[in-house]
């Protein structure tokens, strides 16, 4: 069920990408917990469409967001928004941004000694 609601995390209208991520985020809820659902949608973030790899770091925003960061293994998931930081789509990077700045807000100073050591500039 999950590479489809990826897909459909890229459609073009506004209201199918929402509704796919609250469906992510019930079955999170209601199916299974939260890091055995990322361990599936991690390849969300090499998605070829960009509007899906969008989706992604915004539903690990809307997840930490609701569960907080202790049901989720982050450094499995600080890789994937790092490579995300040079995709070739602004918004994608915005969104990994707007990640890395959640995942900051919900583990601290870990995350940035993490990425010092994948070579992310101190500045950024």
């Amino acid at each position: 069920v999950l590479l489809p609601l990826i897909d459909r995390m890229g459609d073009a209208k506004d209201q199918v990408r929402e509704q796919a991520q609250n469906l992510i985020l019930k079955l999170m809820d209601e199916a299974a917990p939260p890091m055995y659902i990322w361990e599936r949608l991690a390849v969300g973030f090499k998605h070829k469409n960009y509007r899906s790899r969008e989706g992604v770091c915004l539903c690990l925003i809307a997840t930490l967001n609701i569960y907080g960061a202790q049901p989720l293994i982050l450094s499995k998931l600080v890789p994937h928004l790092c490579t995300a930081f040079g995709d070739s789509n602004s918004q994608v990077r915005d969104a990994a941004i707007l990640a890395i700045v959640e995942v900051y807000r919900h583990v601290g100073e870990k995350v940035r000694i993490d990425l010092t050591k994948r070579g992310i500039p101190p500045g950024r």
